[in-house]
């Protein structure tokens, strides 16, 4: 009896590993894939991003200093890249003001992000399908050159082959694709206004002169002390300061006027 006790108990702790013995056990080929696009957590406890997002955690009001660091390198990475096109040195303009709002001036980067997060998680949904079902990846492999080629052992398709955790390769996948997005953004929409005549027309008026300046100009933008603008006609670009601007309107857009139905006669002006 006193054998047979000790036999079953290890510790204080009753041994159990025998309650499971013979119980049907669900082969790895046979149960449910997980086909998630959500990367996966587990495993990346020592990653970049869970350290800093622990500390995020620990320190909540680091998270508006990092959204607006964030902010500002965008902003400036993608203005570089705008006036670059018309030859400004923008850098050279910019105050420490204008570093803290440069990346809220276009909504469109709101859509860059969106679009990297996309992106990544579906390049990396191959590497996440093989981490959640490594079996049913395995035998999937086996069966048809398809899946041997969906599934490979690529930097496209795999973390493994970089050395980064999961997290840790699709933040800088994100982070990669939304500076690569900003600039040709900007780039674009310089090229544009500077070749295809696009942009909001405007008139300025100097301070001490009764007349606007001849010419339609394009406004490019503008920083806490400078409004830059495109000159079509001269093709040339200018910062100019504010202090030396009176006054600056917008061209008038002529109004369409909707054509009378037939056979009803046009409302009589008054």
């Amino acid at each position: 009896m006193e054998s047979r006790d000790q036999g079953d108990i290890h510790g204080d702790v009753r041994a159990i590993a025998h309650l499971g013995a013979g119980q049907p056990t669900v082969p790895a080929e046979t149960a449910p894939t997980d086909w998630s696009v959500l990367p996966v957590v587990q495993g990346n406890e020592d990653s970049v991003v869970m350290v800093l997002w622990r500390l995020l955690r620990q320190e909540p009001a680091l998270i508006v200093s990092a959204g607006y660091v964030l902010l500002s390198l965008l902003g400036l990475w993608s203005s570089y890249f705008f006036y670059l096109r018309f030859q400004l040195s923008i850098l050279d303009y910019l105050q420490i003001s204008d570093f803290l709002v440069a990346g809220l001036r276009d909504p469109a980067y709101a859509g860059i992000l969106a679009g990297g997060i996309a992106l990544a998680i579906v390049a990396g949904w191959p590497d996440t399908v093989r981490r959640r079902n490594p079996a049913k990846v395995e035998a999937l492999r086996a069966r048809h050159w398809g899946w041997r080629m969906l599934f490979s052992q690529s930097p496209l398709t795999s973390w493994d082959i970089s050395g980064l955790r999961p997290l840790t390769g699709l933040c800088i996948a994100v982070a990669c694709f939304m500076a690569l997005g900003a600039a040709i953004y900007s780039m674009n929409k310089a090229e544009n206004i500077r070749d295809a005549g696009q942009g909001s027309k405007v008139m300025v008026h100097l301070a001490g002169d009764s007349a606007p300046l001849a010419g339609d100009a394009r406004l490019l933008g503008s920083s806490s002390a400078f409004v830059f603008l495109w000159w079509p006609q001269q093709h040339r670009a200018e910062a100019v300061p504010i202090s030396a601007i009176k006054r600056m309107q917008s061209v008038v857009v002529p109004v369409r006027v909707k054509a009378p139905p037939a056979g009803k006669p046009a409302p009589a002006s008054r």
